[in-house]
């Protein structure tokens, strides 16, 4: 029988007690009808172990070992062996309820359909926050559709809200492995950051079909001192990186000026994470003055300097207004505790930081 879902695991460098909460949290669901996929990013611990460990006890458990590339380049090795017909990816620091793969299959016969979204825990060290989007399990409508496919330019917006649903991760969804492979949908091996994103946001202009089960049925967990927020000198080649596929994506597929105005702002508000993962965050070796005088010669030039003339700032949440209005006008001290403010009130309230 023909495998029906293919779990991929990309492992670099984790904790042991946590990885193994991974892996067991996968090898206990409802039903048995899947394979995991352990790719180990040449991580310099026990990981090379623990993964053939698992593999001689557990036959639907399959092991890669690879030089470390990066977690792009582990996600396509997983999508080149996975025999199933749908795939769904697992970071290697969470875990999945016990059901996720029985309610995957149980909406994974329609042969017209590409792809489903579930709801997801957020985990904190003393907390636990269900993210869910407000619509009620089943086929989503078509102006919900044309958000999700919009999202990754920017944010989810429905009706000037701001959802904090992760639309453009790919932890929380399944997708149908011939639809990927007929696509040629790869992984960016040179995007060490924000990859997901952009696989998302090409990925989303094919479809014209989501299920949505509302149900959460993954566990993200959020570590202060995760690859997320640690200083990130090369952030800023991240986003570069980024930007050109963004520009590929609407040249591609002819997209709207909507998605330009998305765009635009996405340009700038990716400049809060290059704040709070470089230039303002404790580690970085730079002067204020030096590094304000970093950020001018940025926003000076392309595609920072069209995105500040062109950006729509109406219709954005109140949070990215306000964002956007102090980056135009250059006050840089106040952007900085704008940030130093909310990393301390996220973390004291246990909220993931967006």
């Amino acid at each position: 029988m023909k495998t029906a879902l293919s779990i991929i695991v990309p492992i670099y460098k984790i904790e042991e007690t946590l990885l193994r909460t991974c892996i067991n949290s996968l090898l206990k669901q409802t039903v048995d009808n899947f394979e995991i996929i352990l790719i180990n990013d040449g991580s310099p611990d026990n990981t090379e172990n623990i993964c053939n460990q698992y593999a001689i006890e557990d036959n639907r458990i399959k092991v890669i070992h690879q030089t470390n590339q990066g977690v792009s380049a582990a996600r396509n090795a997983g999508i080149s062996i996975a025999n199933g017909e749908w795939i769904t990816f697992v970071d290697p620091d969470d875990w999945v309820e016990a059901n996720l793969v029985e309610s995957i299959l149980k909406y994974s016969n329609d042969s017209n359909l590409n792809i489903i979204f579930y709801d997801y825990f957020q985990e904190f060290a003393h907390a636990q926050k269900i993210k869910k989007l407000n619509i009620e399990s089943g086929l989503v409508n078509k102006e919900w559709i044309k958000q999700i496919k919009l999202a990754p330019f920017n944010n989810l917006i429905i009706d000037g809200k701001l959802y904090e649903y992760e639309t453009n991760v790919i932890w929380n969804k399944a997708y149908r492995l011939s639809f990927i492979k007929n696509h040629n949908l790869q992984f960016d091996v040179q995007a060490r950051k924000g990859q997901d994103v952009i696989f998302i946001a090409e990925l989303l202009q094919y479809i014209d079909k989501i299920y949505y089960i509302k149900s959460p049925l993954y566990h993200y967990r959020y570590l202060q001192n995760s690859v997320t927020n640690r200083f990130n000198p090369n952030v800023m080649l991240y986003n570069e990186i980024a930007f050109k596929h963004y520009e590929r994506i609407m040249k591609k597929f002819h997209l709207s000026s909507e998605y330009e105005d998305a765009y635009h702002t996405r340009i700038l508000t990716r400049l809060y994470s290059s704040m709070r993962l470089y230039y303002f965050h404790k580690e970085n070796p730079h002067t204020y003055k030096e590094t304000v005088k970093e950020i001018n010669a940025l926003l000076d030039k392309y595609p920072y300097n069209k995105a500040i003339q062109k950006v729509q700032i109406n219709n954005l949440p109140f949070q990215q207004q306000v964002f956007i209005y102090f980056l135009k006008k250059r006050m840089y001290y106040i952007l900085k505790l704008m940030i130093k403010g909310r990393i301390f009130l996220k973390n004291l309230m246990g909220n993931r930081l967006k």
